[in-house]
């Protein structure tokens, strides 16, 4: 069974390398996976799946020859894999939700490998010769943050994710140079990117992060990892994970760390749980000021009170809309419990149009 009938092969000999910036058909990340990575996932659902591991090396190694930064190839492909398991979670012709969600587990295990493997191939193009001079500072984050090298052993860096909106990003790095250290190493494009800050622990880091976001007019929003047991490339992942899930529970910008959005996170990166929240919160889409009501309340924290005020009807309006609310879920949002299943299927579904919304 293929993940997509109309998947072919790539045709133009072994590997058709992207065209570079002097040709009149550049390639967009968006164009090299679809014509070079999403071949490697046709049949992944077949008994016997073999990864062409050498294929997925090639387009990275093709990519850094090309001159091009690998963290859009990367982020391209991780999209990619997202829509797949989407779609693979969907399908109506895989029996029962037990079978999507394996078939969704192999597509995403698939997409991490492929990740490392177009990592692989992008460092040994960029192995340089001893005597050539030092890499620049986005190449030593692209580097650092791809897995392709690891940090110095005496250094520890902080991974941030960051989002900021209308800034050019050489005022973002120049606002971390200045608040954050010299050190501070940042891969950064129109509307945020990553950034590397290197500290003596994580609440450090956090405070220093503080400091650029007050710097850079409190527009921009940031999420923090403190590497622990974590490689640099993970914690770049785990923080785009927060970044977007404080954006879809619409916190105020400011630096987002792991404790700060525990439910949603576990919720967001287990398929089975995310599609029985999404389930749960549809039938309010469909009704307006109930979905309205919604939010309010969890925007008060559950007081009525304080909802009906925001709201401009009275206590007894909330109370009937809540229990139609409740009718309508399966869940009360006048109950503790059900308050908090119904914010984090709230969070799923605004992090749902949010990843669509990227695509």
């Amino acid at each position: 069974m293929s993940v997509n009938k109309t998947i072919s092969p790539v045709t133009a000999g072994p590997f058709a390398a992207p065209a570079v910036s002097h040709g009149t058909d550049v390639q967009t990340p968006r164009k090299t996976v679809v014509r070079h990575v999403l071949p490697l996932f046709s049949d992944v659902l077949s008994d016997g799946f073999v990864l062409d591991v050498l294929a997925a090396r090639r387009v990275g190694h093709a990519w850094a020859e090309s001159g091009r930064g690998l963290e859009r190839l990367l982020e391209a492909v991780q999209k990619l894999t997202a829509d797949l398991v989407d779609k693979a979670l969907n399908r109506p012709d895989l029996r029962d939700s037990g079978t999507r969600c394996l078939a969704a587990q192999r597509i995403s295990e698939l997409g991490n490998r492929i990740l490392v493997e177009l990592t692989r191939g992008f460092a040994e193009a960029g192995t340089t010769a001893p005597d050539q001079e030092e890499p620049t500072r986005r190449k030593q984050a692209e580097l650092l943050l791809s897995g392709a090298v690891a940090p110095a052993a005496d250094r520890t860096y902080a991974v941030v994710a960051v989002a900021t909106a209308e800034l050019d990003p050489a005022v973002v790095d120049e606002a971390f140079r200045t608040h954050a250290g010299e050190d501070t190493l940042t891969l950064l494009a129109d509307g945020g990117g990553h950034v590397l800050l290197p500290a003596r622990d994580k609440a450090d880091a956090v405070q220093r992060t503080g400091k650029v976001l007050d710097a850079l007019g409190g527009t921009a929003r940031a999420a923090l990892v403190w590497p622990g047991s974590r490689s640099v490339s993970a914690c770049r992942s785990v923080a785009d994970d927060i970044l977007a899930e404080a954006t879809s529970l619409e916190f105020a910008p400011a630096v987002h760390v792991l404790d700060d959005v525990l439910l949603e996170f576990a919720a967001a990166h287990e398929p089975v749980v995310s599609n029985a929240l999404l389930k749960v919160i549809q039938p309010l889409l469909a009704q307006p000021v109930l979905w309205e009501t919604l939010q309010v309340l969890l925007a008060e924290d559950g007081n009525r009170g304080k909802a009906a005020e925001r709201l401009i009807v009275h206590r007894s309006t909330v109370d009937y809309r809540l229990q139609r609310i409740g009718q309508l879920t399966g869940h009360s949002p006048c109950t503790v419990r059900g308050l908090r299943l119904l914010a984090t299927a709230s969070a799923m579904h605004r992090l749902a149009e949010l990843r669509r919304s990227a695509a």
